[in-house]
This record gives C-alpha cells, sequence and structure tokens, in this order.
C-alpha cells in the first residue's frame, strides 16, 4: 500500500476517534447536566438507572471502537496495517476501505466483524 493511501486511512482514523470521543464527553455532559437539573424522586431515580445502564453499554461499544482505531493506528506506524493478524497475508485494500479498523482478512474475519 502506498503512502499516500495510508495517510488517508490515517487521517479517516483520527477524524473516528476525535468524533467517538467527542460523542462520549457530551453524553457524559448531557448525564451530568439532567441529573444537576433538580431533586431526584423515584422516577427520576429509575429514569436515570435505566439510562445509565444504556449509557454503558454505548460507553462499552465506544470503548471497544476506539481500541479498534488505536490498534489500526499503531499498525500504520509499524508499518503492518494491511496485514492480517492471523494469517499474516495482506489485507484487501476493499476491505479496509469498507471497515478501517479491521485488522483480519475476509477469510480470518468473524462473521460480525
Amino acid at each position: 500500500m502506498n503512502t499516500a493511501t495510508l495517510e488517508q486511512f490515517r487521517r479517516h482514523l483520527i477524524a473516528r476517534r476525535a468524533s467517538l470521543l467527542q460523542r462520549w464527553r457530551q453524553a457524559i455532559t448531557d448525564e451530568k447536566e439532567i441529573l444537576a437539573e433538580r431533586e431526584i424522586d423515584w422516577q427520576d431515580a429509575a429514569t436515570a438507572a435505566a439510562a445509565a445502564a444504556v449509557f454503558e453499554s454505548i460507553g462499552e461499544r465506544e470503548r471497544r471502537a476506539l481500541a479498534r482505531i488505536q490498534s489500526s493506528l499503531t499498525r500504520i506506524e509499524r508499518g503492518t496495517y494491511d496485514e492480517c493478524a492471523v494469517c499474516h497475508r495482506e489485507i484487501d485494500e476493499a476491505r479496509l476501505r469498507a471497515l478501517p479498523e479491521t485488522d483480519r482478512c475476509v477469510a480470518c474475519a468473524p462473521a460480525l466483524n
């Protein structure tokens, strides 16, 4: 893969990382503002607990996405971005364009990569 293409992937991954971090920060800010608005009654507490559970699941997905993005950026720096982590064959560029944070070729990818 040429240097210009790798740079495009690197910029895309950095932008995606920044977007995920911004959404995560905004969700935390929104939650704090909701809880600070007024005294919480039992209904508010139940709603807050449900929202916290949803927020936690969203947060977990975003943490996994951030970890995959960071791993991809590290692989770019090492020169192994387009190398499959399992079989060490080349990952097709079209696959990387569709899933820039993937670390596996089509043959080695789990069904829900």
